[in-house]
């Protein structure tokens, strides 16, 4: 995972609008989710139970994810650019947050409170993206949003003097200094 927070990772699930969905099926959505650490290893097996056992309601959550997802990068993408996101995608993250924290309860841990949720419905799995989400937009850092240099995912800048350029230096960072370097090999032999 490489966007700094999960909701930009969700963002980063499609990678362009002619790219595959790496979101495929409920499965892969609870599966990733517990790889970015927005639900326990627990809670993803018994969400991806609960997605076969009802394949119509784990549909349903799937399309909620996508559109999640959709709202995430209309939102996140401007900022990442210097333009201020449409008050649309505001409004509708907005109701998306706020439903994710009706759902959930406040949970004590390491002396403050968390918001936490139980049960096997198979939309909680998006509750506490949608919670990330509204919660970047509230305590930044926005100002260390970008998008990739070479591919269309969205990132926070970590670095000292917030001059990286890539989503990972070992894919994207990588690829480009290559073709910089082929670039001056194929000019400097002519």
């Amino acid at each position: 995972m490489v966007g700094g927070d999960p909701a930009l990772d969700l963002a980063n699930t499609l990678e362009g609008p002619d790219s595959p969905d790496s979101l495929v099926d409920y499965a892969e959505l609870t599966a990733w989710a517990e790889r970015v650490g927005v639900i326990d290893p627990g809670a993803a097996a018994r969400l991806a139970e609960r997605g076969r056992e009802r394949p119509a309601d784990a549909a349903r959550a799937l399309d909620a994810a996508r559109v999640l997802r959709a709202i995430v990068d209309a939102v996140f993408r401007p900022l990442a650019t210097g333009r201020e996101p449409p008050a649309d995608a505001l409004a509708r993250l907005l109701a998306r947050g706020a439903d994710a924290a009706a759902a959930g309860r406040l949970a004590r841990t390491d002396g403050a409170f968390v918001l936490a949720w139980d049960g096997d419905e198979p939309e909680r799995v998006l509750w506490p993206l949608a919670v990330a989400a509204v919660d970047l937009l509230r305590h930044g850092p926005l100002d260390r949003l970008k998008v990739c240099d070479a591919c269309p995912w969205l990132f926070l800048d970590t670095s000292r003097n917030r001059s990286r350029r890539w989503c990972t230096m070992s894919e994207c960072g990588a690829n480009a200094k290559m073709r910089r370097y082929r670039a001056r090999r194929a000019t400097a032999g002519r």
